[in-house]
């Protein structure tokens, strides 16, 4: 039995207006009332319940995870943007295209270009998020454009460096570290609640054609 996305996969948006949040927010608790009363009976059959979300809810989740901003090794830092999604059912993983910039905290060199890579994903009870797993970069371009400097009007010039040849897998391996393990999604603390009432959780996190489908499962003893 499929419940849809109403039981706990709130989408993070930039809020635009209050009184149209409210009012989704009141639609979906109503939502996820009326699921509820329909998942017990389910559940009691052993049928099996999933939680599904849309590949365009799934791009607005995105939307609101990115930009993010990583510090890594106390030396770089990393800023990923402008999220384009492809969904890999047949691997079991998603696909995200990403605009990266880079700062060298020491000599103040950036660095800019583009990121793909594909990810699996998996469900994390502890903090009740969807995590990405195993990262794997398959596409990097990157250059080292300049030094950040201040011009005396006090807006920021550039000065041109040499481009090292091994930027491209630093970039690489940094960008692998910023992004594995990375939470997209938490499931709100009221939707656990209601999870618990049933006896279920969610369980494995698998890539479809249409988005995601999240197994609800009984907790292990």
């Amino acid at each position: 039995m499929e419940i849809g996305d109403r039981l706990g996969l709130t989408l993070r948006r930039r809020p635009r207006d209050a009184m149209n949040r409210r009012n989704l927010m009141t639609a979906m608790f109503a939502a996820a009332a009326a699921s509820a009363a329909g998942l017990s009976g389910c559940a009691g059959i052993g049928v099996p319940t999933v939680i599904t979300l849309s590949e365009t809810e799934l791009r607005l989740l995105l939307a609101g995870v990115f930009p993010i901003q990583r510090r890594v090794l106390e030396l770089f830092e990393l800023e990923l943007t402008s999220p384009t999604l492809h969904l890999l059912p047949a691997q079991n993983r998603l696909a995200l295209t990403l605009n990266l910039s880079s700062r060298e905290r020491l000599s103040g060199k950036v660095g800019s270009g583009h990121l793909g890579f594909d990810s699996s994903l998996r469900y994390d009870a502890r903090d009740a998020s969807i995590r990405l797993a195993q990262v794997r970069i398959d596409k990097l371009s990157f250059e080292v454009g300049a030094a950040a400097v201040t011009h005396p009007t006090g807006q920021p010039t550039a000065q041109p460096t040499a481009q090292p040849s091994n930027m491209a897998r630093i970039g690489q391996a940094l960008a692998e570290r910023a992004l594995e393990d990375l939470a997209i999604y938490r499931v709100p603390a009221e939707r656990q609640a209601m999870l618990r009432q049933l006896g279920l959780q969610p369980g494995a996190v698998t890539v479809t054609s249409l988005g995601l489908a999240i197994t609800l499962v009984r907790p292990g003893p």
